[in-house]
């Protein structure tokens, strides 16, 4: 069995605080990491492992629990085109400095002539628009950051 390296477990958790996911499951062997992000509370490791691993298992805990989030990244869930307006020549959804709340529309994927809705994964304020209008993004790839009610905004 091989066990994962720090920095390879500090990478995938620092990949699940940046993206809007609220479950990660990972598997190799004996070794059995899943990350979960409650309604109420941050992220959180439930992990099983054989015994080597469990000085590995404690760094992860470290790792991820470790400061307050002060940003939440609006990642990419397709491949597609970002629209920061409902239409050609419409005013955008938002823009830096908007106040959102948690599932409002901030933009739109298009991949296929599929329109599929952007939303806030939080209440909070827009803090930065990472990509311009009708910009290809691949999965993953940051939209907007929005930075959470009560974390230094006026919210």
């Amino acid at each position: 069995m091989t066990v994962p390296s720090i920095s390879f477990i500090e990478g995938v958790v620092d990949l699940f605080n940046r993206s809007g996911a609220t479950e990660f499951e990972f598997r190799d062997g004996d070794v059995s990491v899943k990350l979960r992000r409650g309604v109420s509370a941050g992220p959180a490791i439930v992990a099983t492992a054989a015994a080597p691993a469990s000085s590995l298992l404690s760094a992860m805990a470290g790792v991820a629990l470790a400061g307050a989030k002060t940003e939440e990244i609006v990642p990419a869930f397709m491949h597609g085109v970002f629209h920061r307006a409902p239409a050609p020549g419409e005013k955008p959804f938002v823009e830096i400095g908007t106040k959102v709340t948690k599932d409002q529309q901030i933009g739109i994927l298009e991949a296929m002539k599929v329109f599929m809705p952007v939303v806030s994964p939080i209440d909070g304020t827009i803090a930065k628009i990472s990509v311009e209008n009708g910009t290809d993004v691949s999965v993953g790839q940051a939209l907007m950051i929005v930075t959470p009610a009560g974390a230094g905004d006026a919210a």
